[in-house]
């Protein structure tokens, strides 16, 4: 293999293989806009959704990229309430499955009459 191959399909290993998309909202304050895209980085496989409640039946929502050790071992809050807490974080690993998992806590959260 030459060189020229070699770094072509080293460029496809670390752009093409590792970087994942997370959702990003166009609205943090309304978790119906988290529609849109951000491309991770190379070492990136997880997204994280933050989600603050300020208090005043108001919700904050941010996508970060991150790597998903970081997501689930450090920063994810396990059952947490966003109603009851005042700083949730969550980890997915797909465009579809963080719009599951948005849907499954403000669908939630939307039956019990909060904003």
């Amino acid at each position: 293999m030459n060189s020229v191959n070699l770094i072509v399909l080293s460029a496809f290993i670390v752009y093409g293989v590792s970087a994942i998309s997370c959702p990003r909202c166009t609205n943090e304050n309304d978790w119906q806009t988290c529609t849109g895209t951000q491309t991770c980085g190379a070492g990136d496989d997880t997204c994280q959704l933050e989600i603050d409640n300020n208090n005043n039946d108001r919700y904050k929502l941010i996508y970060h990229c991150t790597h998903s050790q970081n997501c689930h071992d450090e920063h994810e809050t396990q059952h947490c309430d966003i109603n009851l807490n005042g700083h949730c974080q969550f980890c997915c690993d797909s465009i579809a499955s963080c719009k599951t998992q948005r849907e499954g806590i403000f669908d939630t959260c939307e039956l019990e009459f909060c904003p």
